[in-house]
């Protein structure tokens, strides 16, 4: 005997729970926002908030950055500080350097008849060097008064 009487059984449909594409959509619009929350709220800025030292509060180009040829290289010392800076090893000169002691910021910038026309491509070492202002230069460097970082040139 043949089973079958030509009648295709269909299976049970599923419910579906009415809530469950407004949890999911309440989800998803829930992460977005919090993306574009975080997104519009963030510093993606080269600097960024740097707490260097007690005696740096910011430099520029920032450590680990990249920097163009013709940026400007940029110390903002604790009130009180004043200093020089050292690019590669070599003191740039203080008659080059934009030294401000009412802001206690020092600032070197590339150029025609400076020093450094352009930064050179490649790794490049800064250090400042920086004492009280009210003190005479001290005659040596060390650990204590002289920070540094490094920062990459594009070509």
């Amino acid at each position: 005997m043949a089973s079958g009487t030509g009648v295709a059984r269909s299976r049970p449909r599923k419910q579906v729970h009415p809530w469950r594409v407004v949890i999911v959509v309440g989800g998803l619009a829930l992460v977005v926002s919090l993306f574009a929350f975080l997104g519009f709220n963030s510093d993606t800025s080269d600097q960024g908030r740097q707490a260097v030292n007690s005696d740096i509060n910011q430099v520029a180009p920032a450590p680990g950055s990249l920097a163009r040829p013709q940026d400007d290289i940029e110390v903002h010392l604790r009130s009180g500080l004043t200093g020089v800076l050292i690019l590669n090893g070599k003191r740039l000169p203080e008659d080059q350097q934009l030294i401000d002691p009412a802001t206690s910021t020092i600032r070197f910038q590339p150029g025609e008849g400076r020093e450094v026309s352009r930064l050179p491509a490649g790794l490049n070492d800064v250090a400042v060097f920086y004492w009280k202002q009210t003190d005479p230069e001290p005659a040596r460097q060390d650990g204590s008064n002289t920070y540094g970082w490094s920062f990459r040139v594009a070509a």
